[in-house]
């Protein structure tokens, strides 16, 4: 079983107001990540939120996510990982690995998380990693073995430490899209994503989150 955890416990402190909830097309930011996730090939969704984002949290429940709170989210994204793989151990299910996947990435398709999984071998301890064009982005799909090292970090670093510490354990998988390097920072991202989507509502692109 492969568990992905969307982290949308953040302030957006760059982006100077909430992030997440912003319109972009015919949905919010991170109902675009809901729905690659949704259409995923992964067998369970955790949500990790803010305990006062009431919005986030009802986008997550009409997607069917399991809602995780952060309260300690201050604290950095290293403290969402660890309460969503918390939610996981208290399950008692037989879970394999975990994609770690950020809440402010609205391009973010479903074949794309597809490609990790497939890509992914179980009980090799093994960090799934998409590249496009030598860049590394995210989502990063994890073995279940590096729970005790993830609940271990501290501040915003997410995985990318173990990453760097454990270079013979990734697994570099290259995406032809860009998307695996986009992220919603700021305002100018934000305006980019707009124009993007106005772009594909007027006939210049498609929908190709399947």
């Amino acid at each position: 079983m492969i568990a992905g955890i969307i982290l949308s416990a953040g302030e957006g402190i760059r982006m100077g107001k909430p992030k997440l909830n912003l319109p972009l097309g015919s949905k919010r930011v991170i109902e675009w990540v809901l729905e690659a996730a949704a259409l995923s090939l992964l067998d369970k969704i955790i949500l990790v939120i803010r305990p006062d984002d009431k919005e986030i949290l009802e986008i997550g429940k009409s997607w069917k996510a399991e809602i995780v709170f952060n309260p300690d989210f201050k604290k950095g994204m290293s403290t969402s990982i660890q309460k969503a793989l918390i939610e996981l151990d208290a399950t008692g299910k037989d879970i394999d690995g975990f994609c770690l996947i950020l809440g402010d990435q609205p391009f973010i398709k479903a074949k794309i998380i597809n490609q990790l999984i497939k890509s992914f071998t179980r009980g090799k301890k093994e960090i799934v990693v998409p590249y496009y064009q030598n860049k590394r982005g995210n989502p990063v799909l994890f073995d279940i073995d590096w729970k005790e090292d993830l609940m271990n970090i501290t501040g915003d670093t997410g995985g990318r430490g173990l990453i760097n510490l454990y270079p013979e354990k990734v697994r570099k998988v290259n995406i032809l899209d860009s998307s695996i390097l986009f992220d919603i920072d700021g305002e100018e991202d934000y305006l980019k994503a707009k124009t993007y989507f106005k772009m594909k509502e007027n006939g210049y692109g498609k929908n190709e989150n399947q």
